[in-house]
């Protein structure tokens, strides 16, 4: 087939997946999962014929033409597509620098940045370019076009303030490039300094340690952690942590903040089997009592900790007197060991919904966990008593009365 043929297609899918220029959701997931059905197709044979410069206008028409379409693409549409894309970005990239230079292919990139044809969706373009085009020449092609729309966006903040977070975006973008110039610490360190990202102290810690300067590494993100020690990148500080000190071979500071790491995300098991692995038996008799005590406050966020140790009393008492999730993770274990409590934790539960019931879906979810009653021994007798209480108690709610009649 010809490209214009592909674009016919294209072209078709969105005509017939659109009303008035929007997708909804539904017709969303169609035109998605037919064009990129269409892409796949034109990838294979065009790949296939060498001709890679032809596939890779195709593909930006088609980006361009889903960025400027109105959809809900509330379901992951986009993050779909733009998948498909990437593959024959990187298919373009990897195979068909004879048919289709990789110059060329970046000047086609920017061209696409530079007359704001994707509108919100530029970033995946910057994502592909930033982590591809590594010669001199692109290196430096991409520094100059990053510098000049920083120059043009400051002339427009002034008027609209709202592109400040688009400068932003792009000044990480051009710290970036410098780093993968190799241009001279200082002038990076200067230039996020001026930058008024809330990203340029992390992107900072991740280029001094690009550049192998560990000490001023540590020290940002020690930075960044006494800022934010519960942030929602705390975890990734941690990680950098762990990787500089390993790569240093400092065992203790290592040691420091995986313990830190293991305190914050005790759910990830694996921390804490790392550091458990540190101590021998008897000192890790001591340790773990001590973490207990720590911990005393916070026991369910230990849950999976209390597991590995076997801790499976300490485990039910979190669950009572009411907390039914807990046997909803724990179940298996806790119901051999203390059968008569997880009924009465759940019995407790159910008592509790049947108070704040208001509706029939409400009551539904009381007959549920009376369901849930019967399915272990000697629970359909409970959930029977439950029922007839209930009765006693609410009747005045038919629809909750209804709900219970099957028990």
């Amino acid at each position: 087939m010809e490209v214009k043929e592909y674009k016919q297609e294209i072209s078709s899918s969105f005509s017939s997946n659109t009303r008035r220029g929007f997708a909804d959701w539904r017709n969303c997931s169609r035109l998605c999962h037919d064009v990129a059905g269409c892409l796949e197709n034109a990838s294979r044979s065009l790949s296939a014929g060498q001709r890679y410069a032809e596939l890779f206008d195709l593909c930006n028409w088609t980006f361009v033409k889903w960025s400027n379409t109105d959809k809900d693409d509330s379901y992951g549409e986009t993050q779909t597509f733009w998948y498909y894309v990437r593959e024959i970005w990187e298919t373009v990239y990897n195979e068909g620098e004879q048919s289709l230079p990789h110059g060329k292919m970046l000047d086609g990139f920017l061209k696409l940045l530079d007359g704001k044809k994707c509108g919100d969706l530029d970033e995946y373009i910057y994502s592909f370019i930033l982590s591809h085009f590594m010669s001199e020449d692109e290196l430096a092609k991409k520094a100059q076009f990053l510098a000049k729309e920083m120059d043009d966006l400051k002339k427009r903040i002034p008027e609209k303030d709202i592109l400040i977070y688009e400068l932003h975006s792009l000044e990480k973008y051009y710290a970036r490039v410098l780093a993968d110039q190799r241009r001279p610490i200082e002038e990076i360190r200067e230039f996020l300094r001026t930058s008024g990202s809330y990203e340029s102290g992390e992107l900072l810690a991740q280029i001094e340690t690009q550049y192998g300067n560990y000490p001023e590494a540590v020290s940002l993100y020690r930075e960044l952690l006494a800022e934010h020690p519960d942030g929602s990148h705390s975890n990734s500080y941690r990680k950098a942590l762990m990787d500089i000190f390993r790569m240093q071979g400092d065992t203790d500071s290592y040691n420091a903040v995986l313990y830190g790491m293991m305190m914050y995300k005790p759910s990830e098991t694996k921390y804490f089997l790392e550091y458990k692995a540190l101590f021998a038996e008897e000192e890790w008799r001591r340790e773990w009592e001590d973490l207990l005590r720590k911990n005393r406050m916070r026991m369910w966020a230990i849950l999976p900790w209390l597991k590995l140790e076997g801790r499976y009393d300490l485990i039910m008492g979190n669950a009572e007197p009411d907390d039914d999730s807990v046997l909803e993770h724990y179940g298996d274990l806790l119901f051999p060991l203390y059968p008569e409590r997880c009924l009465k934790v759940m019995a407790n539960a159910a008592d509790n919904l049947a108070a704040e019931s208001k509706n029939r879906h409400d009551y539904r979810r009381v007959a549920g966990m009376l369901r849930k009653i019967c399915r272990y021994p000697g629970g359909r007798e409970i959930a029977g008593e439950l029922a007839e209480k209930y009765r006693k108690q609410y009747p005045r709610r038919p629809a909750m009365l209804d709900e219970l009649e099957m028990f």
